[in-house]
């Protein structure tokens, strides 16, 4: 199955996915899948999301593109390795009690969906790169494209651990919802504090064209409060 197969694949039989993930046989092909699409998608859109001092004429413009591209999976496999023992842990106490390859893929494919809704919108990311000028707006759009992503791959990995209570599961099934309720709530604060840190340690993403190409800069202020400004000079809030 190539690659656009697989993502027709986990878009359309979310079911079939989480199945395979129980299966001895298939969740080792299926995790590899998932970590090709996964791989692929995010490696392009930080091209798209790091070329926007490209598009503005910097001469260094071609290595901010290069360095999100290389970045942005590194951001997803990073946290994705901190938050991984919480998820298991909590899958062993109170969830399906699924096997360690089972929920490492799950989230393999919870990634793939994500950087598939990425790539969806990557051309709209790209026209407005094209189309406006504000380094601003430009930076608080990806911001909310990774938010619905994020979204969606959340709401992904919620109804796969669902399929996996159903094969795995010996209690009711109200508790084994609960579980899983349980189990996303606490993975969805910690993947998201994780996340939006590791993307402050691990920016710039976007090429900022005042600035000089740097691979990472100095740790300073935060993700929460540098989004708080960009807001404000957007609408030249003083």
């Amino acid at each position: 199955m190539n690659i656009v197969a697989h993502m027709d694949h986990l878009l359309r039989e979310r079911e079939q996915v989480a199945r395979d993930l129980t299966s001895e046989d298939r969740v080792r092909p299926v995790t590899l899948a998932c970590t090709g699409v996964f791989l692929v998608l995010t490696f392009a859109y930080g091209l798209i999301m790091g070329s926007q001092s490209l598009i503005r004429g910097s001469a260094e413009g071609w290595k901010y593109a290069l360095a999100a591209g290389v970045k942005l999976p590194f951001l997803f496999l990073l946290t994705l390795a901190i938050c991984l023992p919480l998820l298991y842990v909590l899958n062993v106490l109170i969830g399906p009690r699924a096997k360690f390859s089972a929920i490492l893929g799950v989230l393999m494919a919870s990634i793939a969906v994500t950087s598939i809704v990425l790539g969806a919108c990557a051309p709209i990311v790209l026209f407005f790169m094209l189309s406006t000028p504000s380094y601003p707006f430009v930076k608080l759009l990806n911001v909310a494209v990774f938010a619905l992503a994020g979204a969606y791959g959340v709401w992904f990995l919620s109804r796969s651990l669902g399929q996996l209570v159903q094969a795995s599961s010996e209690g009711g099934e109200a508790a084994a919802a609960s579980g899983v309720r349980t189990i996303i709530n606490w993975w969805l604060i910690t993947y998201g504090i994780v996340g939006t840190q590791m993307a402050w340690i691990l920016r710039p993403f976007l090429g900022n064209p005042g600035q000089p190409f740097s691979f990472v800069r100095a740790l300073e202020s935060n993700f929460y409060v540098d989004v708080l400004k960009t807001i404000g000079r957007l609408f030249a809030i003083d």
